[in-house]
């Protein structure tokens, strides 16, 4: 048999070919893979690295910052931003509790030591962090500025005292700027209301005068309008609230900012100022000095008058400082019974009545006007009111004299009496009603003291109204005292200043006399409270001031003091103070912190039923540099929209805004050219606490 050969099994050269290439595509392909692979995983180690890092300096960052306080905040470079630099105090937390440390025995925080943050511009350009302590805290101002240029410029703390070295924060850095947060504020409100202690933010002032911007932005969808209003503006460093009507309007656009008369009275003032804007892009532009302090309300915490009064005048719509006594319409709601300065409703706490016929007859009535708050201010020729009762017949007054008690207790004066006239020309009158007598001179009458008015009662079976004293007033003196008829009572009696060895009767019940109105007194002073200029050393220029001045005659000085003493203790005695008559006037008042005025009011002598009205006074001096916060009482309402508020066209800084960019590059096999960033922006409100 004859057998066939089996076929060999194997693979041709070009399949050998083939089959190489195959395994070389998928092991290059295995092997870029595992490059790709291990360049993401080393890609992303960076990047979380940077990440990390970012966050972790910003972490770091907002609790130095958040230790400090925005009002001392210094930036560079200079201008409105965004800045590369800043340099604030730090107190010290060694409780780790979140909570700033206080000096031992006082309120001011112990600021512990100086850091700055800057960027120093080298190869690579890095973030770094500058610390001095302790902190040298006599630094002033400019000195803390000057510090802060010299470490930007130096790249260290050269030069100052308790420098550690620097500390670099990150290398390779894209972007580091510092952002103040912009000042806004929504006026919407459903009702009408003051919303207060508005703070806009914080700006870099220096001495003189700041524009502050009010400029219409939008509106909230509810609101009907884009109007704004500011009741007090703070906008200088000794931190005063100002009235915001009462400031110089140096600009505006879209209508017209104006004065707005509030009668509900919660207002300060009474008033706002007031623009009512119909769409966005209107503004207004306010002129403010720094530094000033301007009183137009004159309700300061321990301001004193003198034969003068303060309240709201509805003639100038205003608040005003006058003599007080014939207060007139303006002062009625003050005293409640309307213009009179003593009533013998007040004095007794009970209305008028009558007594019998034949109850005076022949006798002489002295009547005790007690200067225990009876009689409620000062003034200058008083005019007495009697009255007779609904009885008959009428009351018949021979003669009638008022003079100052010698005490409460007893019907004698100090001196005799002074003669009262009825109708300015007779001592006598025959009353069925009221009829009123007043001094021919002058006679000052002092709410402090107490008075005594005489009568001499004609023998006619005389009547006159009576007020019995209220039962509820116990321990209270006599208001009345008779010589009767049977002790032949004359006018020498009424007109005699002690009534010893004279026989007569006391009451409780006070007779005939029912008011007492008096005209303005000769002279008053008004002495304003203490006022804080927050410098140690103020350069005080002048004071000004605006009076209203109804005669020729009459006028309003002003006299201004200083002291180191927040109690005035070491300030000159005001005897010794220059009297200014003309405003505005420069002053020489010495320089020292703490500032006080004093209104001199003088009337017409002729003529005292016209007092001079002080409405406002201007002390200025030159504010410090320093940053200022911003910060108004501002309006509400159904019309109300949103504005922005800038300060010689810087925005404020409500907040910090701190945007930070690093990169690193990646070197090495497969990573050629590659950069990786991280970015982060936060926000950063300074507020003494670490929480």
């Amino acid at each position: 048999m004859i057998s066939t050969p089996s076929k060999l099994s194997g693979y041709t050269v070009a399949e050998m070919v083939i089959a190489v290439a195959i395994t070389t595509i998928v092991a290059l392909a295995a092997a870029k893979g595992w490059v790709n692979l291990v360049r993401g995983e080393r890609m992303n180690s960076i990047q979380t690295e940077l990440d990390i890092n970012v966050r972790t300096s910003m972490e770091n960052l907002k609790h130095d910052l958040r230790l400090s306080a925005l009002d001392k905040i210094y930036y560079y470079p200079a201008g409105p931003g965004p800045y590369t630099a800043i340099s604030f105090p730090m107190t010290s937390d060694t409780n780790h509790d979140g909570i700033a440390e206080y000096a031992t025995g006082g309120s001011n925080i112990l600021w512990t030591s100086t850091v700055i943050y800057h960027v120093w511009k080298g190869s690579p350009t890095e973030l770094r962090k500058t610390t001095f302590f302790p902190r040298d805290n006599s630094l002033s101002a400019a000195g803390l500025q000057a510090q802060l240029n010299s470490v930007v410029t130096n790249g260290d703390g050269r030069g100052y005292a308790n420098e550690t070295p620097p500390r670099v924060i990150f290398k390779n850095l894209f972007t580091w700027q510092v952002w103040g947060s912009g000042a806004t504020y929504d006026g919407y409100s459903s009702s009408s209301e003051r919303d207060t202690e508005v703070s806009f933010g914080s700006v870099y002032l220096g001495s003189g005068t700041h524009q502050v911007k009010f400029n219409v932005i939008g509106k909230n969808p509810a609101s009907s309008g884009y109007s704004i209003g500011i009741d007090t503006l703070t906008a200088s460093a000794c931190g005063v609230e100002r009235e915001a009507e009462a400031q110089t309007l140096s600009a505006q656009y879209g209508t017209t900012a104006s004065k707005d008369y509030k009668a509900e009275g919660s207002w300060s003032g009474n008033y706002q100022l007031k623009f009512d804007a119909a769409s966005t892009g209107s503004y207004f532009t306010l002129t403010i000095d720094n530094d000033r302090w301007e009183e137009t309300n004159f309700r300061g915490a321990g301001a004193l008058g003198y034969n003068t009064v303060v309240g709201f005048d509805p003639s100038l719509r205003d608040y005003i400082v006058q003599l007080e006594g014939n207060p007139g319409y303006p002062w009625a709601s003050l005293f409640g019974t309307g213009i009179y300065a003593w009533t013998a409703e007040g004095q007794t706490g009970t209305n008028a009545a009558s007594i019998a016929t034949n109850a005076l007859e022949n006798c002489v009535v002295r009547v005790l006007l007690r200067g225990d708050g009876s009689i409620r201010f000062n003034g200058g020729k008083p005019r007495i009111y009697f009255q007779a009762s609904s009885n008959t017949p009428p009351l018949h007054i021979l003669a009638a004299y008022i003079a100052e008690a010698s005490s409460n207790n007893y019907p004698n004066a100090v001196a005799e009496g002074t003669k009262l006239y009825f109708a300015n020309s007779s001592s006598e009158a025959t009353i069925s009603t009221t009829a009123s007598a007043t001094p021919l001179g002058q006679f000052i009458t002092d709410s402090s003291k107490s008075y005594l008015v005489t009568y001499l009662v004609k023998n006619n079976n005389g009547s006159a109204a009576v007020w019995a004293e209220d039962t509820s007033h116990t321990g209270v003196p006599d208001n009345t005292y008779i010589i009767r008829e049977s002790a032949y009572p004359t006018e020498d009696d009424a007109k005699a200043a002690s009534w010893a060895g004279k026989i007569y009767t006391s009451s409780a019940t006070l007779y005939g006399v029912a008011r007492m109105y008096t005209d303005y007194p000769t002279n008053g002073l008004f002495t304003s409270q203490i006022f804080d200029t927050k410098m140690d050393t103020p350069v005080y220029s002048n004071v000004s001031w605006n009076a209203a001045l109804p005669l020729a005659a009459t006028s309003v000085g002003i006299k201004v003091r200083t002291a180191t003493n927040s109690t005035m203790s070491d300030a000159p005695n005001w005897t010794n103070a220059t009297t200014f008559t003309s405003s505005p006037a420069n002053i020489n008042c010495g320089n020292n912190r703490y500032v006080q005025f004093q209104a001199v009011f003088n009337p017409d002598p002729t003529n005292l039923t016209l007092s001079p009205k002080l409405k406002d006074v201007t002390i200025k001096w030159a504010g410090p540099t320093k940053i200022v916060d911003i910060a108004a009482t501002m309006t509400k309402g159904p019309n109300y929209g949103i504005c922005e508020v800038t300060v010689d066209s810087n925005q404020l800084s409500k907040g910090l805004r701190i945007d930070l960019s690093i990169f690193k590059d990646i070197s090495g096999w497969g990573n050629a050219g590659m950069t990786n960033t991280s970015t982060m922006t936060t926000e950063i409100s300074p507020r003494n606490t670490g929480k």
